[in-house]
This record gives structure tokens, C-alpha cells and sequence, in this order.
């Protein structure tokens, strides 16, 4: 059997993260979102960009983060998409970058 991409094997290595998180289990690591990226997305005049990527269709991610959202009130597509996005960034070992503080007049 050919090795796997790393790609197929970290996103494999992220499934079982969540798996272990969702059973209560610890496995070393866990996939959270940041309390900074938290606070972030609970404001509600923040401003935002558009993120666009083409996925694969078979994976039914439109579908099943819209059946997620139904579910879950209070949950919008895109702070779900945003903050597991930044947590998988954040574990992988790209944080965002430090702001510069604000200038006084």
C-alpha cells in the first residue's frame, strides 16, 4: 500500500482528536477553540471577509454544517467555520499574528 499524503494523515490524526474530545477522552492534544478567538466571534459588529474554497462535494460540508447550525441555536456558519478553522491553524503552529497596539492621540 502507497504511504499516505500528510495532508490524509494529519486530517486522520485531527478525526481521532475530535473522537477522543467528543468521548471524554484524553489523547494528548485536543482541537478547542481559542478563548481569544471565543470572545472574538461572540461580538457581534466585527468586521469580516469573505472565505471561499471549493471542498469536496462528496463530504456534504454545506449541508451538514447548515443541519449542525439548525440544531445547535445560536451557532452561525460561519463562527463554526471560523473558530475550528483557527484551532486547527493554532495546533498545526500558525497562530495569528500579534497585533500592534493602538496608537493614542
Amino acid at each position: 500500500m502507497a504511504d499516505k499524503s500528510p495532508l490524509l494523515k494529519r486530517a486522520e490524526e485531527l478525526v481521532a482528536l475530535i473522537v477522543a474530545h467528543e468521548g471524554g477522552q484524553t489523547s494528548g492534544g485536543t482541537l478547542e477553540v481559542h478563548p481569544d478567538t471565543e470572545d472574538l466571534l461572540s461580538r457581534s459588529r466585527i468586521p469580516r471577509e469573505q472565505l471561499n474554497y471549493a471542498v469536496p462535494e462528496v463530504l456534504e460540508l454545506k449541508q451538514r454544517l447548515a443541519k449542525y447550525c439548525v440544531e445547535n441555536e445560536g451557532s452561525s456558519p460561519g463562527n463554526v467555520v471560523a473558530g475550528v478553522l483557527d484551532a486547527f491553524l493554532r495546533v498545526s503552529g500558525y497562530p495569528p499574528l500579534p497585533k500592534e497596539p493602538e496608537k493614542s492621540a
